[in-house]
């Protein structure tokens, strides 16, 4: 049986929420807490409700070691983490606003470019071994992170706007089988002073550390530092993700980029006005299949040492190159014994600057059923 746990509407603080008036519902939060659920069966309600940090960190509302709770209609701001929840088997966080919690300004690069840092560095939704879970239609904008996923499975992330995130919109770590569906995070990017279009690892969404079979279906990721991109960190791969319908355009670096990664396929995406369309370095056995990859200042799709790849059917207009492979055999070392292994079948090219198809002497690589013409056909 569900208890409904329904919070009068107000302004409420860590100093001004008094637990004690709802019970054994709740528990009495952590020095650093709000609210903290830890039982079983609850729902809590917080139409009209708004939870301020007031820009002091700590967490609006912490959900842990517990099964079975919704929380929904909640404002939750001005904390380190808005939701932070740990432990958790079919949570439910809908309609929430989680917006302006930790986005640090001026940040430059993290340490997690070398090993990922599993507790993160603040922001709106943190989900740590959460599985079977739903978020859904909440608003996470101008966070660090908006949604950030570490060691959860089978959870579905659904309708979030989560734009205007200083790293990234929303994030996997060592995440499987979760699908992330029809989200908006949209200029989730940050500039550093190395060159222009250094962004820092930012994204729409990122996938790391053996974050595999993942759908990534049917967002939009414009404006972003890459739109979509999985990291290899130390080579650790994220494979066989379904990444398909998602608009990664107006990029200063890659659309879609994925590295030391196997399996992946990309299917019916948008990759416009970026640096690169797809960058898909060290990846292999991934597919680029469909997709509309137009007016990029360089490649259309770039790979450099990759192996056993298809690249098939797509649109390919206005760019630099359409596709370009590269990478010699031994470059490769022990990921996987040297480049080659492609197809490129089946893709339409239209007003490419230098090539159309570039590829590197000495390449294993079939080329047929290419339609090749100019812009004025």
């Amino acid at each position: 049986m569900i208890a409904t746990v329904c919070v009068p509407p107000g302004r409420y603080t860590r100093h001004t929420f008094d637990v004690s008036r709802f019970g054994s519902l709740l528990q009495s939060p952590a020095a650093d807490a709000v609210i903290e659920v830890s039982a079983n069966d609850i729902l809590l309600d917080l139409s009209g409700v708004v939870l301020d940090g007031e820009g002091s960190g700590g967490v609006g509302i912490s959900v842990h070691d517990c099964e079975n709770v919704t929380i929904i209609n909640g404002v939750i701001k001005g904390f380190h983490y808005g939701i932070h929840a740990a432990n958790v088997t079919n949570l439910n966080v809908q309609g929430c606003v989680v917006p302006d919690n930790t986005n640090p300004l001026d940040t430059g690069w993290l340490p997690d470019t070398e090993e990922p840092v599993e507790e993160g560095f603040g922001g709106g939704i943190y989900l740590f071994q959460v599985s079977h879970s739903v978020i859904e239609n909440n608003q996470v904008n101008n966070n660090f992170n908006g949604i950030s996923l570490v060691r959860s499975d089978h959870n579905v992330i659904g309708g979030n706007h989560a734009s205007y995130c200083g790293n990234v919109g929303i994030y996997l770590l060592k995440s499987s089988h979760n699908e992330v569906l029809h989200n908006l995070a949209e200029h989730c990017i940050r500039y550093t002073d190395r060159f222009w279009c250094d962004t820092a690892d930012s994204a729409g969404i990122l996938l790391e550390q053996d974050s595999n079979h993942n759908g990534i279906i049917g967002n939009s990721l414009r404006y972003s530092g890459d739109g979509f991109f999985i990291r290899g960190n130390r080579q650790h791969s994220s494979d066989n993700n379904f990444i398909k319908g998602n608009d990664g355009s107006f990029s200063p670096n890659n659309g879609f980029e994925a590295v030391f990664s196997d399996g992946n396929v990309f299917e019916s995406n948008v990759a416009n006005y970026c640096n690169y369309g797809f960058w898909l370095g060290y990846s292999s056995n991934s597919g680029v299949l469909d997709n509309e990859i137009q007016y990029n200042r360089k490649d259309g799709v770039a790979i450099d040492s990759g192996r056993g790849n298809r690249i098939q059917g797509n649109n390919m207009v206005g760019n630099r190159n359409g596709v370009r492979l590269w990478g010699k055999p031994w470059e490769r070392g022990k990921w996987g014994g040297g480049s080659g292994q492609y197809v490129v079948s089946g893709n339409t090219f239209a007003g490419s600057r230098e090539r159309d198809i570039a590829i590197e002497r000495g390449l294993d690589v079939v080329v047929e059923g290419n339609v090749f013409q100019s812009l004025q056909d």
